[in-house]
């Protein structure tokens, strides 16, 4: 295998673009905390580290994610580099490893509380990966969680404990995860039934499944309202927010018509564009 292909197959081991999304979480966790005039002044290296942790932290836990998935991704996803062999197990535990000690010991160097919050998405994905996973919907919640993180962790590094507006943007990315990942569950519920994981649809059934991820994703459209009586810059955030809530309604409302793993999969792809879209609304909506 060329060098070429074998970064390429690492990009893909790694999911590097949620790695990306999860930086610009934590930007726009410290934007909408302080002025950014501040944020360049006095807290330009905890942001640059804090960016590195975040990657790092990303990248080890989904490695990890594929190591201990590697039965039933044979089934649900069999483009991955671990089951086209693409990435020995080997390769992929050292990766795994080295990222994830290098975002341990980084984050020492930014703050206490930066180490702890840190220590924390390590302690509860690595979980997720071993044995929560197994058990669907609590699995689901630790995804959710994780995902939200990185806006509460951008206003830490500029250390800023409490925000309104942050907690708005955790549980609006926290309830649109959790929606996703039942979309997931729906794509991948003849894997997960064969590896014996209690998500949702396994247990519930595929439409039930998807009425709860529509109710779900259309609260965090509702709770998207909230923010304009506390962002500075209502046009920058409404430039993002309504697309984000079309992508999103429109996603659910699908969802819930048609709950089957070939729409899953489509609207899974469709909702990871509008939490990007979603993450540039909360970060502009304070410029």
């Amino acid at each position: 295998m060329t060098k070429t292909r074998k970064m390429l197959a690492f990009i893909k081991l790694t999911r590097i673009h949620h790695a990306i999304m999860a930086v610009l979480a934590v930007i726009a966790g410290s934007i909408s905390s302080i002025p950014w005039i501040q944020i360049i002044d006095q807290y330009t290296k905890n942001i640059v580290l804090g960016s590195i942790v975040t990657i790092l932290v990303e990248m080890s836990v989904f490695i990890f994610n594929d190591i201990f998935n590697l039965s039933e991704d044979i089934i649900n996803d069999p483009d991955k580099p671990l089951v086209k062999k693409e990435i020995s197990l080997n390769e992929a535990k050292i990766y795994g490893v080295l990222t994830l000690f290098s975002s341990i010991i980084l984050s020492i160097f930014i703050s206490f509380e930066s180490f702890i919050l840190i220590l924390l998405a390590i302690i509860t994905g690595m979980a997720y990966n071993i044995t929560l996973k197994k058990t669907g919907f609590l699995g689901n919640l630790i995804v959710a969680f994780n995902t939200a993180l990185p806006f509460y962790y951008g206003a830490l590094l500029v250390y800023v404990f409490y925000e309104k507006k942050i907690v708005i943007f955790y549980i609006i990315a926290f309830l649109t995860a959790l929606g996703r990942e039942i979309i997931k569950g729906i794509r991948d519920i003849v894997g997960d039934k064969k590896a014996g994981i209690r998500t949702l649809p396994v247990i519930l059934g595929l439409k039930k499944s998807g009425y709860i991820a529509t109710f779900l994703i259309i609260t965090a459209i509702i709770l998207s309202i909230l923010p304009l009586m506390l962002v500075k810059n209502i046009v920058g955030y409404l430039l993002f927010i309504l697309p984000t809530d079309i992508l999103l309604l429109y996603s659910s409302l699908s969802i819930s018509f048609h709950p089957d793993i070939a729409n899953a999969s489509k609207h899974r792809k469709i909702t990871l564009i509008a939490m990007f879209l979603g993450i540039l609304g909360f970060a502009f909506s304070n410029i």
